[in-house]
């Protein structure tokens, strides 16, 4: 009897450390919410300057962000992310040579709807398709040549391909890649040289998030 006992309780002790485990996993009602660090590479030489020639080129950043994503179903969630980005703006081959043009700060906002693939699995990757915006504010110029700047963009579209790795328990660590498509306007000087163009940049984030 004793041994009967124990064939019995071995499978029942699995068969609840299993349910306890899957608790954790990312499916329908989860929340997760995450901290990464991104590096934004953003595309070059594709704005050119009025007057002097040239092209505006934004220099390459580190940001921090905050995301929360809530899981309509097993396989289905919307991730909503803010962060903030820093970014010094040149004139590269103009008819002055290269030129400072100034500093700018962004707040990037993202929603994305995902599709996550193995929602029951420690292994989670997902892609996304959704909608970008980037409000720039605090633009410093440079001085000399630059004495007024003011930078804007438009809406624009983000696609957005990563993974979910559930470290322990309701933790988990993340890597994702994004492509923004969006486009920037500058000018400088109230209007003397302004420059148009696509951004475009990739945007690669690692971090950590907690799921509710």
């Amino acid at each position: 009897m004793a041994l009967i006992g124990i064939a019995l309780a071995v499978p029942l002790a699995t068969a609840s450390a299993q349910t306890a485990d899957s608790s954790d996993n990312l499916v329908a009602g989860s929340v997760l919410v995450r901290g990464r660090i991104l590096g934004v590479i953003p595309k070059h030489g594709s704005a050119t300057i009025s007057r002097i020639g040239g092209h505006l080129q934004n220099s390459d950043s580190v940001a921090p962000e905050v995301d929360i994503s809530y899981f309509f179903t097993n396989h289905i969630a919307v991730e909503a992310e803010v962060g903030y980005e820093h970014t010094t703006l040149t004139a590269q081959g103009t008819r002055l040579g290269n030129v400072a043009i100034g500093k700018v700060s962004s707040v990037p906002i993202f929603v994305v709807p995902q599709y996550h693939l193995l929602p029951f699995s420690r292994f989670n990757p997902y892609i996304g398709i959704g909608l970008a915006i980037l409000p720039y504010f605090d633009a410093d110029p440079a001085g000399g040549l630059v004495q007024q700047l003011s930078v804007s963009s438009e809406a624009g579209a983000i696609f957005q391909i990563g993974v979910d790795y559930r470290v322990s328990g309701p933790w988990y660590a993340n890597f994702d890649v994004k492509k923004l498509i969006l486009s920037a306007h500058a000018t400088a000087n109230n209007g003397a040289l302004s420059a148009s163009g696509q951004v475009n940049p990739w945007v690669i984030g690692a971090g950590i998030g907690y799921r509710f």
